[in-house]
């Protein structure tokens, strides 16, 4: 969760009440103890008001479970991306990602435990996360991870490294996680986010059923 909005009221508040002090000493009245108490007091107030104001930026943009972010702040993201992409002559992967057997462990175990496999698929794809790479919670069992890249393999050492990470996560939770990949690479497979994600998609569900 960033600062902005803590850091922002703060400092206009606490210039606010300098320019106070400083016009009433002008004026050659003396600073009490009270003028001065009001900058930990004043201090506290915005604490707490710019505290709400980033947690309702963070959650606006933010997934509640993973804290990877929703669909809306994707879109802008990658368009972002895609502009760089164009920029430097990189290319922009897609990776739609699934827990194969979500359903199962929701079913069978329960569901703070499928809570618990999301959170800890969550934390793995925040790693790859950069300023070139964004992870998404797509909706439900279903993550996207996209960023520049250089060709597809480079994309394929990333499935490669997220495949050995899910089986780790496999091992130490005790339970049987196991994730399909599919990938599109912009411009190549297309230019539009809708089709590459599609394209994404089809590529996971068949390598899902193989």
């Amino acid at each position: 969760m960033k600062y902005t909005g803590r850091v922002l009221i703060i400092s206009i508040i606490l210039m606010l009440h300098s320019s106070y002090l400083l016009y009433y000493v002008l004026l050659g009245r003396e600073i009490t103890m009270l003028d001065w108490l009001g900058y930990p007091i004043f201090a506290a107030i915005c604490y707490w008001a710019g505290l709400q104001f980033d947690r309702a930026v963070f959650y606006s943009e933010r997934d509640p479970l993973t804290g990877l972010y929703n669909r809306r702040k994707a879109d802008v993201r990658i368009a972002r991306m895609m502009a760089a992409a164009d920029r430097t002559g990189q290319k922009v992967f897609v990776l739609s990602i699934d827990c194969d057997n979500f359903k199962w462990i929701n079913d069978t175990l329960n569901h703070q435990t499928g809570d618990a496999v999301l959170i800890e698929i969550g934390k793995l794809l925040q790693l790859e996360s950069s300023r070139q790479t964004v992870a998404v919670r797509w909706g439900g069992d279903e993550f996207l991870l996209c960023g520049l890249c250089s060709g597809y393999e480079e994309v394929e050492a990333l499935k490669h490294r997220l495949n050995t990470a899910i089986a780790g996560l496999s091992a130490s939770m005790n339970l049987p996680v196991n994730i399909s990949i599919g990938s599109a690479l912009y411009p190549d497979d297309n230019s539009t986010l809708s089709v590459l994600i599609t394209l994404a998609d089809s590529n996971m569900y068949n390598e899902k059923k193989a």
